[in-house]
């Protein structure tokens, strides 16, 4: 899962979205870094992150992108569900994408202090770039992706993927359709 299914997997309070986002941002053992709410909402996270890993939708998704991306399908799977959340938002909430980014922001710009250093400083241009509201355009992927492939330590075009989201659309929306309400359930389980 990528950013946006963090948040929309995440409980309303600070802590939990702050600890859900940061997930991606916190590598190893969490000891005494966060308050107890945010490690619980990066326990949250890592949880979902495994649970995802194993689904057999998620490796069906990912199946299509390996034959020219390989080991980076995972990547490139995470930033595309976040795609069909965006495009399929109102299946899922009956609170529009746009209001719920809007309050999720009003949430977390107080507490930016409180963010790991790593999403303290991507945190403002995930705000202000509108990341989230983009998701839900082809071209907002290829941004995504065109962004990440540039702080990979191997060079690989993550961004040519954006191909199967016209090509092999259907296939992958299936897929995603067949995951997500099992996340969501997942994730309501972890509360």
């Amino acid at each position: 899962m990528n950013h946006l299914a963090h948040l929309f997997l995440a409980g309303d309070d600070a802590d939990s979205l702050i600890g859900n986002l940061s997930g991606d941002f916190v590598k190893g053992p969490l000891g005494d870094r966060f308050t107890e709410a945010i490690r619980r909402g990066i326990m949250e996270h890592r949880r979902i992150d495994t649970f995802t890993d194993s689904h057999p939708a998620a490796a069906d998704f990912r199946r299509i992108l390996v034959p020219e991306h390989g080991h980076y399908a995972r990547i490139i799977a995470d930033v595309f569900f976040d795609h069909f959340l965006a495009t399929t938002w109102s299946s899922w909430s009956d609170e529009p994408l746009s209001q719920f980014v809007s309050r999720v922001f009003a949430t977390l710009d107080p507490r930016i202090g409180d963010m790991p250093e790593r999403l303290a400083r991507t945190y403002p241009h995930m705000r202000d770039g509108r990341w989230f509201l983009s998701y839900a355009t082809v071209r907002g992927i290829e941004k995504a992706l065109t962004q990440m492939s540039g702080r990979l330590a191997r060079p690989h075009r993550l961004e040519t993927a954006v191909r199967h989201l016209t090509d092999s659309r259907p296939l992958l929306e299936s897929h995603f359709l067949r995951f997500f309400p099992d996340v969501i359930e997942f994730a309501r389980g972890l509360r």
